[in-house]
């Protein structure tokens, strides 16, 4: 049996290729999620498959294919690059990897790798830093969903980060670095149902701290910056205001230069690179709009990986600490 521990960064996933036929395997799946489709799966499968998985591949696929890297899609390659630079910060008896809730490579396969390499403790560390079901949680169904791979097993998962002061640093010191002097900034997260908070989610408290401790860090005023919510799906009343209209009314107040940052995504994706970065600036641009730029996420930051550094090792001694 091996000594060491096995850190597992998840998120949510990606196509494996920005194809029409990778996307409609990828949708079916992520779709399939009852914590992203909060419907029974009598009214909601037959929507899936017979509207949505007949048109809604081949769109996805135009997208991905506009932001897809050379190395593959941007939100493997950018985890990958964390993976890599904590191997390297971190002892030999740590080995990190990654792992998606959705696609490849997946949560089943890299445990039982991992096992089969005799490592029988494991970190899960889902790469959100505010919690919602639709994230979180669902990251943490994949782990649960190994059942009898878990009895022989030592784990843990790492708590949502928002407030941590040395997270906040980080973004706060990207954010400073890729400002533009004299823009508004828009402090973007992923939107989530309105229904979510009403039973009793923290992700919409744990967003405004995020944003409001980096303003702080910034020394922002009131109108320097502003919060909207991105991403919706469906019908339903999502968290407000919707990014696309809250960036109408600033262009209808007179602003004519923005920068975006994306608060809700470790590593930059589609929901940032294509949603925002392209599709977001050129509706901005058409509006009236002189400059638009869209800020990186942390990716492999240097502070970033400080701050995941000491997640991890706080991590792992809570769970040695926890066996005995």
């Amino acid at each position: 049996m091996s000594d060491k521990t096995a850190v597992i960064l998840m998120n949510t996933g990606s196509p494996a290729a920005p194809t029409e036929a990778a996307l409609r395997t990828y949708l079916k799946e992520f779709l399939s999620d009852p914590r992203i489709i909060e419907l029974p799966s009598w009214i909601w499968q037959p929507i899936l498959r017979g509207i949505i998985l007949r048109t809604r591949p081949a769109k996805s696929a135009q997208r991905y294919r506009k932001i897809w890297m050379p190395d593959g899609s941007p939100l493997i390659v950018y985890t990958q690059k964390i993976v890599e630079a904590l191997n390297d910060r971190l002892p030999d008896d740590i080995v990190v990897v990654m792992a998606m809730k959705v696609g490849s490579p997946s949560v089943e396969q890299t445990v039982a790798r991992l096992k089969k390499d005799g490592i029988n403790h494991f970190i899960f560390f889902p790469m959100f830093a505010q919690y919602a079901t639709q994230t979180t949680e669902s990251a943490l169904d994949g782990v649960r969903e190994l059942k009898g791979e878990l009895k022989d097993i030592h784990w843990d998962w790492i708590r949502p980060f928002y407030n941590r002061a040395d997270f906040i640093e980080a973004l706060a010191a990207k954010i400073q670095s890729n400002r533009t002097p004299g823009a508004h900034l828009v402090m973007s997260f992923h939107g989530i149902p309105v229904k979510s908070i009403q039973k009793g989610s923290p992700y919409e408290k744990q967003c405004r701290e995020t944003a409001q401790s980096i303003a702080a860090k910034l020394q922002l005023k009131g109108g320097d910056y502003s919060i909207a919510y991105q991403s919706r799906f469906g019908n339903d009343h999502w968290l407000q205001p919707y990014l696309t209209g809250h960036v109408e009314s600033l262009v209808h107040q007179g602003v004519r230069s923005i920068d975006v940052v994306c608060l809700s995504f470790s590593v930059d994706c589609l929901e940032t690179l294509e949603e925002i970065g392209i599709e977001l600036k050129n509706h901005f641009l058409s509006l009236g709009g002189e400059h638009f730029n869209l800020l990186p996420c942390l990716n492999e930051d240097a502070n970033a990986l400080d701050c995941y550094e000491k997640l991890i090792l706080e991590s792992i001694s809570t769970l040695k600490s926890d066996k005995r």
